[in-house]
């Protein structure tokens, strides 16, 4: 079984697991005594991002064009939404509420992957009715760092015809003709779903699940600026908050830039309601 945090509130009416070992992701996540994710335990170990869970993908969400980009003439591979998802994070400090966990760059991701030093610091507090999720990226380079951070929470869903998205994204990114059109505010969310949404009028979504006996409220940092709705994953409806579009290194078009020596601080929280 893989390590393992839990973590919970004072009433215990909200609870945390949290898989330093894959990601440092939030695995499982109660409320109530319902799930709120789904995780498949059984592919956790081959198939980390497939398992569910909540990962957080960087250096950059989704897929780069070829798998490549290129920086100063020379091209870097970077997999499917990043470095993170087998990446091991060491434990910081731990309550019975919260956890922060920290990593940092390696010379076979510089070397291939990301050339760049960074230290990241993760920390999951569970509060009286939700999660905060607050993650620290610092520059250790003497060159500007690009990057995109991204949330993806498989939120548990058995019926997917009784579910609801509300959000405030004004366009649809077409991530494949790098076009733009008005958003759908009312989206169907039992037919087959893979699309970008961006320019908020708020940052924050509300999803409503009355089947499965919860509903989230979601509420980030104003340079979460897209919104990924993918609803194809088996039990899963995905809605997730990106700092940048697919291929967003390659387009450049979104993307977020942190100078040598500093550090930006990027947060997320999901409060519960029956």
């Amino acid at each position: 079984m893989a390590l393992q945090y839990e973590i919970s509130n004072q009433d215990h009416s909200v609870t945390a697991v949290i898989y330093p070992a894959h990601g440092g992701m939030v695995g499982q996540l109660l409320f109530q005594n319902h799930p709120v994710l789904h995780l498949d335990e059984k592919v956790l170990e081959t198939a980390p991002m497939a398992a569910g869970g909540m990962p957080l993908l960087f250096p950059f969400p989704s897929k780069t064009a070829g798998d490549s980009y290129v920086i100063d003439g020379r091209t870097y591979h970077m997999p499917m939404h990043g470095l993170l998802k087998n990446a091991a994070f060491a434990l910081r400090e731990r309550t019975p509420s919260s956890v922060t966990l920290w990593m940092e760059s390696n010379a076979v991701w510089k070397e291939q992957y990301y050339p760049f030093d960074f230290g990241m610091e993760l920390c999951y507090e569970v509060t009286a009715h939700g999660l905060l999720v607050t993650v620290q990226i610092e520059n250790r380079s003497n060159t500007v760092m690009p990057h995109c951070l991204g949330f993806h929470p498989f939120f548990y869903v058995s019926d997917k015809k009784n579910v609801f998205l509300e959000h405030s994204m004004k366009e649809h990114y077409d991530y494949v003709h790098h076009s733009r059109s008005p958003a759908k505010r009312m989206l169907d969310l039992s037919t087959w779903l893979d699309d970008v949404f961006c320019v908020p009028q708020t940052c924050s979504f509300r999803f409503d699940n009355p089947s499965d006996q919860y509903h989230v409220s979601c509420r980030y940092d104003e340079a979460f600026q897209m919104l990924v709705v993918c609803s194809w994953v088996p039990e899963s409806m995905c809605i997730e908050p990106w700092c940048g579009v697919p291929d967003a290194i390659n387009c450049n078009y979104t993307m977020q830039k942190l100078l040598p020596g500093t550090k930006k601080t990027y947060q997320m929280s999901l409060e519960f309601s029956a």
